[in-house]
């Protein structure tokens, strides 16, 4: 595979950048944050993505690349907390949306649930309901066995289903 050449990168920005910065913020919980590691995710890109036949890296290679990043941040926030433990800080949540209250309280509740799942049921969702990748495109983009995929999906939608009852959205 040929990687993806000057004039084919403003077309994958085009096609990626909301879809891997929405990932990326859904993740990690941290809006500044999200647009750092997306930024960071292009310039990865850029350098070494291997380009499909329409000239652009698939989508499940793209979000490898961002979920790399993201491990790669939890990796160093890990080392500096444990060398210095003042540094660690909780995310800030994410900021309303403009819409309707009863939207906005049932989204607001549903990133609260987002936000209780761990890192691997919650990325398997949000590639999944947010992104619209297809099992075998998260399999590859995680690295991990399509079956993975779906036991992860329905044990994060089942849990997803428990927080958002317990907090008083029946479903």
């Amino acid at each position: 595979m040929a990687q993806v050449r000057d004039d084919g990168f403003a077309r994958l920005v085009e096609r990626d950048l909301d879809r891997v910065h929405r990932f990326l913020h859904g993740l990690l919980r941290d809006e500044d944050l999200a647009r750092d590691l997306t930024h960071d995710t292009f310039l990865r890109l850029r350098r070494s993505a291997p380009a499909g036949d329409d000239g652009l890296p698939t989508a499940a290679y793209v979000f490898a690349c961002a979920r790399h990043a993201a491990v790669d941040h939890w990796r160093r926030l890990r080392t500096r907390r444990d060398a210095a433990p003042h540094l660690a800080a909780d995310p800030a949540p994410p900021t309303p949306t403009d819409a309707p209250l009863h939207t906005t309280e049932l989204r607001e509740a549903l990133d609260r649930a987002l936000g209780l799942l761990d890192e691997e049921h919650r990325a398997v969702f949000l590639l999944s309901e947010v992104e619209g990748l297809r099992y075998a495109e998260i399999a590859e983009a995680l690295g991990i066995p399509p079956g993975t995929v779906a036991s992860r999906k329905h044990h994060a939608v089942q849990d997803l289903r428990r927080e958002l009852e317990r907090m008083g959205h029946a479903l």
